[in-house]
């Protein structure tokens, strides 16, 4: 008798172990199923829209991110439309990674997206001739990329940009103008050889910057120094001028005493 309940007793620990894990099994698998889904979600080149209004809905949907998690849109709109755009970023206040390479923007104007601080990084399309004060103040943004058709970076393009601290120009760039990156947190630059011109103070007040490669020749009269104006970025200028090409050295924080030294 005993030995019959013994075996009554193994058969119902067996069943409830067999129970249990099956349950585990379905479960396991259940989440691994939504995880793989979301996952396949969210891993797109970011959503696609094509006015201010259905930006504003999109965003006004989405949680409250952080800079390190912005939000992708990719946005076909026409110059008249950037304005706007900026708008809606200000008053959404999510972070947002923009793509405007469905755009057939020849310039991205003058104060276009001044002070945007919730725009994290842009994808500039190839259209684009000329950058005019576009993102001045823009000090979240991290990232900027700029294509080929680019010739010139006008005045104030990045100023104050304080979290970018780097960024690629083409080797389609022949002019940097006045204050291009004055203040922005840039910490090493090259200008390519087709750039012939640079303004003033494009480097001024950029603490972080240390490190600037020079490509090409520019001559003292297309190298801007503002008339009874210091540098702001020390003798880089000056050490240019007269050691030609090449990579010139300085150390943090930048200011009108910095001395450069050619490599």
């Amino acid at each position: 008798m005993k030995n019959t309940f013994k075996v009554f007793g193994i058969i119902a620990i067996i069943a409830v172990i067999g129970f249990t894990m099956t349950a585990c099994n379905k479960s396991g698998g259940s989440s691994g199923s939504s995880s793989g889904s979301d996952s396949s979600k969210s891993s797109g080149g970011g959503k696609s829209l094509n006015s201010p209004e259905a930006l504003k809905e999109y965003l006004d949907n989405q949680p409250a991110n952080s800079p390190n998690n912005p939000i992708k849109v990719s946005m076909g709109a026409n110059e008249l439309m950037i304005p706007k755009i900026r708008d809606v970023l200000n008053s959404a206040g999510k972070y947002v990674s923009l793509n405007l390479t469905g755009n057939a923007l020849t310039n991205i104007p003058e104060n276009s997206f001044k002070e945007c601080e919730t725009l994290i990084s842009v994808i500039i399309p190839n259209s684009v001739t000329s950058i005019e004060g576009a993102f001045s103040g823009c000090t979240k943004l991290t990232s900027v990329t700029i294509p080929n058709s680019v010739t010139i970076i006008g005045f104030e393009a990045f100023r104050n940009c304080t979290s970018l601290t780097s960024v690629t120009i083409p080797d389609s760039v022949t002019s940097i103008k006045n204050y291009a990156f004055e203040g922005s947190g840039l910490t090493s630059i090259t200008i390519p050889a087709n750039v012939t011109s640079i303004g003033w103070d494009v480097f001024a007040d950029c603490e972080n910057l240390t490190k600037v490669t020079f490509q090409g020749t520019i001559s003292s009269i297309n190298y801007k120094l503002e008339k009874g104006m210091s540098p702001r970025d020390g003798d880089l200028r000056e050490k240019y001028l007269a050691g030609g090409i090449g990579t010139y050295t300085t150390t943090a924080p930048v200011n009108d005493f910095s001395k450069w030294t050619k490599q």
